[in-house]
């Protein structure tokens, strides 16, 4: 019989707990970053005014490199390089949702291959750490300083925006689901085909006049999570009713919508089945009113 020296147990014992906090500690150092990142790209990138003149004038506004974009004067390349992790980290954690059967499937398109979740923090907040501390910190910073803006443009018909709570959810696109779909849905059909899916109706995010009456969400922020390649021809996106505008899905793209008047169509992805380009995904979250 081996018989180990005396405190071995004990060693291992503290070896095992020295390494359990310090992953906690890299965790909670992650996501203070991560947060801290995302509020900076609101406070100090992200053109306010613009985006609020816009809102009041069109409905809707739209801005690329959200979280990566190198901006003159402002963010370094090491702050965009950091902010990419996060775009990357977000897709990732979507598609591994996905393989482990947490996502709902969106039985409303069921040809299109497409797959939804609430994001909710508490004990689901390990699944998408990244997906929760966006929602998180987009809700806390960008309202108050639309809020702002809105006052200043005067009376009309902008809203004021709650910064305590939104409502967060995920839509993700897996192509070898919508291709298998659409193969049992139309097996006389060429295999692999995009052009089966039908093109959606337009239509503003709280439905109509009168429900928009009962309905508290009042802006959309739409986030897209793509490969670095993704380009039109893979399709997603949406396309404004009014002035027929097309917004592709392209990758850390943030696209504001007013909730109650904004008339838009979400556009089917496509992909290919090129590696990383057969998956894509989009963040939806819904500011309500103050």
């Amino acid at each position: 019989e081996n018989i180990q020296p005396d405190g071995s147990d004990a060693d291992v014992e503290t070896e095992e707990t020295m390494a359990k906090a310090s992953a906690l500690v890299q965790t909670q150092r992650k996501s203070v970053d991560c947060l801290t990142h995302i509020r900076k790209r609101v406070e100090e990138s992200f053109p306010i005014i613009e985006a609020a003149n816009s809102l009041a004038e069109k409905g809707y506004f739209v801005y690329d490199g959200f979280l990566s974009k190198e901006v003159e004067g402002g963010s370094s390349k090491e702050d965009a390089m950091f902010g990419d992790s996060i775009v990357t980290e977000m897709l990732s954690e979507c598609s591994d949702m996905f393989v482990n059967d947490k996502l709902q499937r969106d039985i409303s398109h069921l040809a299109d291959g497409e797959f939804v979740s609430q994001i909710t923090g508490g004990e689901n907040y390990s699944d998408c750490p990244r997906l929760v501390e966006y929602v998180v910190s987009v809700t806390r910073h960008l309202p108050p300083l639309l809020n702002k803006e809105f006052d200043k443009l005067g009376p009309g018909d902008l809203p004021y925006l709650d910064a305590t709570a939104s409502m967060g959810s995920l839509r993700h696109y897996d192509r070898k689901t919508k291709l298998g779909t659409m193969s049992f849905l139309n097996p006389d059909e060429t295999s692999g085909s995009d052009e089966n899916v039908s093109e959606r109706p337009f239509g503003v995010v709280c439905g109509d006049s009168d429900a928009a009456d009962n309905d508290s969400r009042r802006l959309t922020a739409i986030f897209y999570l793509s490969s670095e390649q993704w380009d039109s021809c893979h399709g997603g996106g949406l396309t404004i009713e009014s002035d027929g505008k097309r917004m592709e899905a392209k990758r850390d793209r943030i696209v504001l919508l007013r909730s109650d008047t904004c008339s838009h169509r979400q556009e089917p992805w496509n992909g290919s089945d090129e590696s990383g380009l057969d998956k894509a995904s989009s963040v939806i979250v819904h500011f309500i009113k103050g």
